[in-house]
């Protein structure tokens, strides 16, 4: 009970730091916000602010960090991710001010399921660049599990897209659990046009697919007792030797 409750202080700390900036030393700036924050919390959990803040240069001189390139709703969650080892998703909220409302309803279906799949997809690419690997494990954690609760609906091909287009080069890890669940599910996948067109035009994943597919054909012939085998393939010869006037 001390314990959790003394967790529960330390959260709370951490959370005052991250919506009131006080004591901040450092500025990370994008798409015109800019958040006060602090080097010992964010550069401890990143090597990339590390090195940015260590590295001789304009950001270690003015103590701040400029990101033309990503979106504030990515940036707004690695941030608090970094304060509080979470980070919310679901309806986008007004990102005018850091940090975003902590609390969420995060629905895994309906017709916001896709954005939430693209704001962890966002995550994960954003944990990479910055080489944050607890927030990279949640943010694939959360994508498999919407993968899992969503393979059936109309968003997933879309989602299996950009998984598979815009990862990283140098990481299989989600590609390969999004591939395992597009294999399990083949011929759902496959019933939806947007499906068909994604094995299409990612070719090296859609050969991943295949030889999912066929190993686990493979596996479950395998596991036929060889009497019933044996009766299988009598009653597929017998059926191919029937002449059609029969």
């Amino acid at each position: 009970m001390y314990f959790g409750t003394r967790f529960s202080d330390l959260r709370e700390v951490m959370k005052n730091l991250l919506t009131n900036g006080k004591y901040s030393d450092l500025t990370i700036s994008c798409e015109g916000t800019d958040f006060k924050v602090h080097r010992a919390v964010i550069c401890s959990q990143s090597t990339f602010f590390d090195a940015a803040v260590n590295s001789g240069f304009r950001e270690a001189a003015s103590s701040r960090i400029d990101l033309p390139e990503d979106d504030v709703d990515t940036i707004t969650r690695v941030l608090t991710y970094c304060y509080l080892q979470h980070y919310p998703v679901g309806n986008e909220p007004d990102t005018s001010s850091f940090p975003l409302p902590l609390l969420y309803t995060e629905p895994t279906t309906g017709p916001s399921s896709v954005t939430i799949a693209q704001s962890h997809l966002r995550v994960y690419i954003a944990a990479d660049k910055f080489n944050i690997p607890n927030l990279k494990e949640l943010a694939r954690c959360q994508l498999v599990h919407w993968a899992y609760e969503n393979w059936s609906s109309a968003s997933f091909p879309s989602i299996v897209q950009d998984i598979w287009c815009n990862t990283p080069l140098h990481d299989n890890d989600l590609r390969d659990r999004i591939t395992g669940i597009v294999a399990e599910n083949i011929q759902h996948f496959l019933a939806h046009a947007d499906g068909k067109s994604v094995l299409i035009n990612n070719a090296e994943s859609a050969v991943a697919v295949l030889k999912l597919v066929a190993d686990r054909e493979a596996q479950l012939k395998a596991a036929m007792p060889a009497k019933r085998r044996k009766s299988t393939l009598s009653s597929s010869a017998g059926t191919k030797a029937q002449s059609p006037g029969s």
